[in-house]
């Protein structure tokens, strides 16, 4: 009969090794060997201590969620080197169990790569192999390419340039950029009657939206090594022209490209590109009527994420956010000249005024206690420059752990101000109380730092409401308290339109959706998916058509 008693130098059938192998031989006290122990008490114990303290910190955010990767970026890396160390050096396994998972570990590098962040922080990771949207869109490249040209006429409707008339979309967020269509219904029966598709096609990178006049639709992007200003026909999406710059804004966290919306005013274009080209065209044919660099003339640098404002134009001027002095290391370069106000037809400089570090938003007009005042929404304040001369007339400090504010102030009445910033902040009511010359601030009704945190996504405004996208979730707001009545609606970090009593939400995933715009209750009405890919920028309605785009695909829907 065979003998049944296991010989320990055998080797074990199943793994080809033998017992001891993993963890290899250890004396004992009497001399001969004993295998060693896996000591997994220990790494468990640092995982267990990392997760504690990653759940403790969360709990601290109030839902912040920005936050919430931010502290993740700092506890998951230190496990893993704490639990790097263990593996190595104190758990106990042979050196080439251990090799064996250093080299699978190290060759993640070589298999994935990052594609950039969601607007919450979180990584893209996609395999290395897989295409980049810029080789995905090269085929359309070739098909359209870049360089100015004129209007052949084959488009007779679009050979002269068009004058604003009303429901055009001249600039950021519409004609009184609070991103509120006024006098418009949408049906919402998209169910039985979903929107019409009238065109889909490519686009280059960048977070800029759509200025519509007439049939003329305008837009930045990025293509390769050129910044673009695009014009397209806005019923059949057709590249009539595009003007380029030998430049390129790369941002590994907000995205390469250009942020800012051209602005149409009485048959001029004016464009802000990310790295502070101000290009006034001609909206026909794309030609230069002049250009300037808004950072060289302020002597400043550019900001992490580009220069993102959009020019604001009234009157004969041109204003642009360039930023202070604080935006560069060399202080004394910039001498209150960050906001400045260039002559809408030669470019010529007509002022320049302000010392502080550029933000992330659109310079706005408004008159605020009888005083026509520009709105500057820097990265450490909000403040009022006389509309005439520049001067700063007040401000208000309001800063987050990023420097990065980039919401719409919101003009609640003649004297009172809506402020909000996500990264860890909140929102704030300023009441605007000017003296005799129109200096003064002071925060008003409440202020918070728990609620409602509009990251770099616009508020809207209806009946003593404000309705927006707190930390990527839709959220109502009652003015009158600083409280929410709800918050509902995951749509991530993307964009919201007013459209009469209807919030048109599109999601930073392509989506579209109808909510209503009710404060004691959240309904979403409808949804469709729009276009692939990230979606920071800012939708458009005119004339009944829906334009989105993101820096993948650019489209256009029929909503009547």
């Amino acid at each position: 009969m065979p003998d049944a008693t296991p010989n320990p130098s055998e080797e074990n059938p199943e793994t080809n090794e033998s017992p001891a192998s993993e963890t290899g031989p250890e004396p004992s006290s009497g001399g001969a060997a004993k295998p060693r122990r896996f000591r997994w008490k220990i790494g468990l114990g640092i995982f267990l201590l990392g997760a504690l303290i990653y759940l403790v910190l969360r709990q601290s955010t109030d839902g912040d969620r920005t936050q919430q990767i931010f502290y993740a970026y700092i506890v998951f890396p230190s496990t893993a080197l704490l639990l790097g160390v263990w593996w190595v050096f104190f758990s106990g396994l042979l050196w080439k169990t251990k090799a064996r998972c250093l080299i699978a570990l190290a060759l993640l590098p070589a298999l994935f790569r990052n594609d950039g962040f969601q607007g919450d922080f979180v990584p893209e990771i996609r395999f290395r192999w897989s295409g980049s949207i810029e080789d995905d869109s090269a085929e359309f490249y070739d098909a359209n390419p870049t360089g100015a040209r004129a209007n052949d006429g084959t488009l007779s409707h679009l050979s002269l340039a068009p004058i604003v008339q009303p429901g055009d979309w001249p600039e950021f967020r519409g004609a009184l950029r609070d991103g509120i269509l006024r006098d418009v219904t949408l049906r919402t029966d998209w169910d039985a009657n979903p929107p019409e598709l009238l065109w889909k096609h490519r686009i280059g990178l960048g977070w800029s939206s759509f200025s519509i006049v007439g049939e003329f639709a305008f837009t930045q992007e990025q293509r390769l090594d050129e910044e673009l200003v695009v014009c397209y026909d806005a019923s059949s999406g057709e590249q009539l022209w595009a003007h380029a710059d030998e430049v390129r804004l790369v941002s590994s966290l907000g995205g390469d490209g250009p942020r800012a919306t051209p602005t149409f005013y009485e048959s001029r274009l004016y464009a802000l590109g990310a790295t502070g080209i101000l290009n006034c065209l001609d909206p026909v044919t794309g030609s230069v009527i002049w250009s300037r660099n808004i950072l060289e003339d302020a002597d400043v640098g550019v900001r992490q994420f580009g220069m993102s404002g959009s020019p604001l134009v009234y009157d004969d001027v041109v204003v642009v956010n360039a930023g202070g002095a604080k935006n560069i290391a060399n202080s004394q370069l910039n001498r209150d000249k960050g906001v400045i106000a260039y002559d809408r037809l030669t470019g010529d400089i007509v002022w320049a005024h302000g010392s502080r570090p550029a933000g992330y938003a659109a310079p706005r007009l408004e008159t605020i206690g009888g005083v026509r005042q520009v709105l500057i929404y820097g990265s450490d304040a909000i403040a009022g420059h006389d509309a005439a001369t520049g001067e700063e007339l007040w401000w208000y400090p309001w800063k987050n752990h990023s420097d990065n504010n980039c919401a719409q102030p919101i003009l609640l009445d003649d004297e009172t101000l809506f402020v909000s910033s996500g990264y860890g902040l909140g929102s704030v009511l300023l009441s605007i109380e000017p003296t005799g010359d129109g200096r003064n601030s002071k925060p008003t009704g409440w202020k918070t730092t728990k609620r409602f945190k509009l990251k770099f996504n616009g508020g809207v405004l209806k009946d003593g409401y404000i309705y927006g996208l707190n930390e990527g979730i839709l959220t109502c707001l009652d003015v009158a308290t600083g409280k929410h009545t709800w918050k509902k609606g995951r749509y991530k970090f993307g964009q919201i339109l007013l459209v009469g009593d209807v919030i048109l939400v599109l999601s930073e995933d392509g989506e579209v959706a109808l909510v209503e715009t009710n404060p004691k209750k959240f309904r979403e009405i409808t949804r469709i998916k729009a276009i692939e890919g990230k979606t920071w920028n800012h939708p458009v309605i005119h004339n009944g058509r829906l334009y989105v785009r993101n820096s993948e695909e650019a489209a256009c829907f029929d909503l009547r």
